[in-house]
């Protein structure tokens, strides 16, 4: 047996055996697209590597395995969350859910106990500790420590030789008991203390004495909510009564909504508050106006200005040709995000130079400066502004090389012909030069279409739109409106409704990009063949 042969039954061995591993974690967290897609990877790979039946598939499989990872299941989940409610409150499944339900507790008034010497130790480190004297058989000493800040280790002990054969307490060297007055000045911090004798049961600090031992009282916590698998039920121990199971994913106790719900289909509802919420409508149409304006002055100022100077440099004659070139596609080399930051420095309404260099302009026409960020028009020309310096080195580029591919003999019979430079550039050099580079610019457009990057550092979608629903701005893109829906909107996340948003920002996406594809195609086989 060969190597090569040896090492890819090694291979599928280590890969089935991780995929044995996995697919018991997905069925557990109840991940049921990651299991498809970890079942249709697995029999991929074994069907490719397995036999040499398939062998010529092993240079395709390896893509396959990136496209269903990365482009296939980001979609189909995507696509998934948005009919469901998965949102601030609804992010656990039920069982989850309901198992945090159970772990919460509450204590009664009535549920006191008796009172008991308590002292307020405290260490070297200013630790507290809590030393309770409940009786001979119970002298309970440990760490105080945040109710719900603690670990088993943070038990209480029962410690008999803090207290001497005549019952009076001794206090080791390494610990200060605290006076009275000392606990007084400390009690707001004392009094969030707890000495845990078990997981359900504290020891705090009632009443403190200025002249002898303080009292404490011993708080036993019960179970807040109860579930009845038998009949899918929730019950309110506190309030000694059933809940009711609403239609969103949540338990009613007493009228009042239970947190945390958890996650169920609500099948269209998040497309048809898009559709049909006016309050949310009124900005998402806004929104999508400027996204089409953006994306599209995005590529044609960046084409433009690319196209002219790789135009202006395409003559071989000229001279310091390398130099001009080198310069050009400065700003492409310099990373995006430090190039935005630093224009938002510069655009700064009030502390910034472009403002300054232009200050005595704004003196000799008597005109205000311009207030780039604060303002609707200002902030979208910022915008372009700022990704037209980014973008036309691209643009440049490619151009370029565009340029040097069209045969110079057919500018030499264009001109044999009669053809002025004007003419010989409309009728042959920018159709061919579409031809060689409309897939990039249509992949140009895909990318300002969803250019979150430099709309959330440059204005972060502001200025805001007065009286929207939700948080939004009129710089924003489809993509930050997403990400402010589902992240930054300021109440709470909302992953379905962001998720539908993505969905349709998709398919304009691809029905844009088939379009699009389709004119180059017709564009190919008119002037492929020149």
């Amino acid at each position: 047996m060969q190597y090569s042969t040896i090492l890819r039954y090694l291979f599928l061995g280590v890969f089935n055996g991780f995929v044995v591993y996995l697919v018991p974690l997905t069925i557990a967290f109840e991940s049921w697209f990651l299991l498809i897609i970890t079942i249709i990877i697995t029999l991929l790979v074994n069907l490719t590597y397995a036999t040499n039946r398939l062998k010529p598939l092993k240079w395709i499989t390896p893509g396959m395995i990136f496209l269903l990872s990365f482009v296939v299941f980001p979609a189909a989940y995507s696509f998934y969350v948005s009919f469901t409610n998965w949102s601030t409150g609804h992010i656990l499944t039920k069982q989850q859910a309901i198992e945090r339900l159970e772990d919460l507790t509450y204590t009664k008034d009535d549920q006191r106990g008796v009172e008991f010497d308590l002292y307020v130790l405290q260490d070297q480190n200013l630790e507290y500790y809590f030393l309770a004297d409940l009786d001979n058989e119970n002298l309970l000493f440990g760490k105080a420590v945040q109710e719900n800040e603690f670990n088993a280790i943070d038990f209480a002990n029962h410690e008999p030789s803090f207290k001497n054969s005549d019952g009076e307490i001794l206090i080791p060297d390494n610990l200060y008991l605290l006076s009275g007055r000392e606990q007084i000045a400390n009690s707001s911090q004392l009094q969030e203390l707890s000495l845990l004798v078990n997981k359900n049961t504290r020891i705090q600090l009632y009443n403190i004495s200025v002249f002898g031992a303080s009292s404490g009282r011993l708080l036993s916590a019960q179970q807040k909510y109860s579930y009845i698998a038998e009949t899918d039920t929730l019950y309110d121990n506190v309030n000694d009564s059933a809940c009711t199971l609403g239609n969103r994913g949540n338990f009613i106790c007493n009228g009042q909504t239970i947190d945390p719900g958890w996650r169920i289909n609500v099948g269209t509802e998040n497309y048809q508050r898009i559709a049909d919420d006016e309050r949310f409508r009124g900005p998402l149409r806004i929104v999508t106006l400027w996204t089409f304006q953006f994306a599209f002055f995005a590529v044609f100022l960046t084409f433009f200005v690319g196209l002219l100077l790789s135009v202006s440099l395409n003559k071989d004659k000229l001279k310091f040709q390398k130099i001009y070139r080198s310069i050009y596609i400065l700003p492409y080399a310099i990373p995006g995000f430090i190039s935005i930051l630093v224009f938002k420095g510069l655009l700064n309404p009030d502390f910034g130079l472009v403002n300054d260099w232009f200050g005595p302009l704004y003196e000799l026409f008597n005109i205000e400066p311009i207030n780039w960020f604060r303002t609707k028009e200002s902030s979208r020309a910022a915008v372009l502004l700022v990704n037209t310096w980014l973008g036309f080195p691209y643009m440049f580029l490619i151009t370029t090389g565009a340029l040097q591919s069209i045969p110079n003999e057919l500018l030499e019979a264009a001109k044999v012909d009669g053809a002025t430079p004007r003419q010989s550039f409309w009728r042959i050099t920018f159709p061919l030069l579409l031809v060689a580079i409309s897939p990039l610019l249509i992949g140009a457009f895909a990318f300002n279409f969803n250019n979150f990057t430099l709309i959330f550092l440059l204005t972060s979608g502001g200025p805001p739109i007065v009286g929207a629903d939700v948080a939004v701005g009129y710089t924003d893109i489809l993509i930050s409106f997403t990400y402010d829906l589902a992240i930054a909107g300021g109440r709470g996340y909302q992953f379905g409704l962001a998720a539908s948003v993505t969905t349709i920002i998709f398919l304009i996406v691809l029905f844009i990009s088939a379009v699009s594809f389709r004119y180059s195609k017709r564009l190919e086989r008119v002037y492929g063949n020149l």
